[in-house]
């Protein structure tokens, strides 16, 4: 059984990943966010991380469905 479907396709595959790393990694960047000795390019650095993954997961995933 393939790991995709024709019913899910990378797109939809990529958002939830990204929703759930979200879910998990939100409230503890949270507290290095309100930290007063943060930097104020750290929440665009952890965003751009994120943007990053998710379309290195994409793809990921369109070449291994092709």
């Amino acid at each position: 059984m393939s790991l995709l479907s024709s019913d899910i396709r990378p797109t939809e595959i990529t958002v939830i990943v990204v929703l759930i790393s979200l879910l998990v990694l939100l409230p503890p960047l949270s507290s290095f966010w309100i930290n007063v000795d943060s930097p104020w390019y750290l929440p665009y650095l952890v965003w751009f991380g994120i943007i990053l993954l998710s379309a290195r997961l994409q793809h990921l995933l369109r070449k291994h469905a092709v």
